[in-house]
Order: structure tokens, then C-alpha cells, then sequence
């Protein structure tokens, strides 16, 4: 138990141990195992967590409602578990009928938001966002007033991954990341996680030049989402974690 300021409410309350990806996402990719693997950059070696990279940062109350209002929805559609929802394998898009994405949309914002609010080592990198806390209030505003503002600042993109090189199925494709954080050639800011067998991006814009476009990138208004193809290991920042963790494997 431990009181503070809940970070969505603003109000003092017993704080929850919160996750930036949600505990029925860590359930389901760790498929029985009690920790999640991550490579320690500060002591340079492979490390288990146990904590699901939960901290102390929400109260009961907003917990639920981001579980409620988008984590559950979200999560059901993604899964092709909703009688509403449709998921078409194309040769070239994977697509996802009758989807409310706008609903997608703040599910994703808000795993970002926490991310960048969290304390919890996995996500250092992304306090980048507390030199210039814009960004941060953005998100912050559209978690808890249920609505997509600024669309004219970020793009959110999601790809379905697979394999090209081994035959792996979709439960090995299964598993967390933590959120990277880079700088793209166009200059955007650019977040990418991935969960659930699918790859999402985030781009902070800076200029109209910057907008997405193509398949993938999400529309607040729009109910079929048709997403690209992406290989796992065509991804750097997937390529890089993996290179690096098989290093220092064989160092220890």
C-alpha cells in the first residue's frame, strides 16, 4: 500500500501498482513463466523481472477506467475475440474489419503515457519528455477526457508481425517489448513497442511534411484497418535488443 498523487487524477488516493502494458498482455506472452527477460544496460547482462514493470503511479479508480474504458476493448479486438470484429489475412495486408479506432487510438496513447510518466528502469530512456512536458500533457489530456487531440501532432501506426526467415507461429511471435525511443530520418520523434503479435509505432511530428501515410496508420473515424506485413527481424530496434542479449549471453 502506498499513497500519493495519482498521475491521471491529480488527486491524492492509495496508489495501485500500475502497468504500462497491461498485466493480461504479460499473462498471456509469458505463457506460464513468472518473470519477463531484459538486458541491463547499466551492468551490461541479461536480467528477469518480476514486476511486470509495475509502479506505483495510479489510483484504483483510474486503473479501471483505462482498463474498462480502452485495455479491454482494445485487446479483444487485437485477439479476434469480438463476434463484431473481423480479421481478414490478405496476400498483401493483414485486416481487421469493424473496429472502433478511435478506441485503438487511446488504448495506444495511454500505454504511451505511461510509459513516459513510469519510474520503472525499463522506461528511462523516455524521460527525454520531462525536459518539455507538451507531448506529455497531450497524452495525458486525451487519456483522461476520452478524446484524440492534437491529431495534427502524431501518427500511430500498427503492422502484424511475421517471420520470413524461420516459420515461427503466432504464439512465437507473441512477446513484450519495452517502448524504444529514436529520432527518424524525417525527424520524428518515434516510439515502437511490440505485444500481442503486432508492431506499434508512435511519431511525434514536428511539421505537416512529417504526416504517415499507407497502410497501417490509424484513423480515429474510420472502422476497417487495413495493416502491412512487417518481418520481426527487419525491425533495428528488435534486430539490435536481440544481437545484444545473444552477446552477453555468451559473455556470462
Amino acid at each position: 500500500m502506498k499513497n500519493g498523487i495519482c498521475k491521471l487524477c491529480d488527486l491524492e488516493k492509495e496508489l495501485k501498482r500500475s502497468h504500462v502494458i497491461g498485466r493480461a498482455v504479460f499473462k498471456k506472452a509469458l505463457k506460464g513463466a513468472n518473470h519477463a527477460l531484459r538486458f541491463d544496460r547499466q551492468h551490461n547482462k541479461v536480467v528477469k523481472d518480476q514486476d511486470q514493470w509495475a509502479t506505483y503511479m495510479l489510483c484504483g479508480e483510474c486503473e479501471q477506467k483505462l482498463n474498462k474504458k480502452y485495455e479491454e476493448y482494445s485487446l479483444n479486438v487485437l485477439r479476434d475475440r469480438m463476434k463484431s470484429v473481423k480479421h481478414k489475412k490478405r496476400d498483401s495486408h493483414y485486416e481487421i474489419q469493424g473496429v472502433d479506432q478511435k478506441k485503438l487510438i487511446l488504448y495506444l496513447l495511454s500505454i504511451m503515457w505511461r510509459g513516459i510518466e513510469s519510474n520503472h528502469e525499463v522506461f528511462k530512456k523516455l524521460k527525454i519528455f520531462d525536459e518539455s512536458p507538451v507531448a506529455k500533457n497531450f497524452l495525458k489530456k486525451s487519456v483522461k477526457n476520452e478524446q484524440v487531440f492534437l491529431t495534427e501532432c502524431f501518427d500511430l501506426r500498427i503492422s502484424k508481425l511475421v517471420s520470413l526467415i524461420a516459420p515461427f507461429s503466432e504464439m512465437e511471435l507473441d512477446f513484450i517489448t519495452d517502448i524504444y525511443c529514436n529520432i527518424d530520418e524525417k525527424q520524428r520523434i518515434r516510439l515502437l513497442t511490440i505485444f500481442e503479435g503486432y508492431c506499434f509505432e508512435f511519431f511525434f511530428l514536428t511539421d505537416k511534411s512529417q504526416f504517415l501515410t499507407g497502410l497501417g496508420v490509424l484513423k480515429k473515424n474510420k472502422s476497417i484497418l487495413k495493416m502491412p506485413y512487417i518481418d520481426i527481424f527487419s525491425i533495428p530496434e528488435f534486430q539490435k535488443s536481440l544481437l545484444v542479449m545473444i552477446e552477453s549471453q555468451k559473455q556470462h
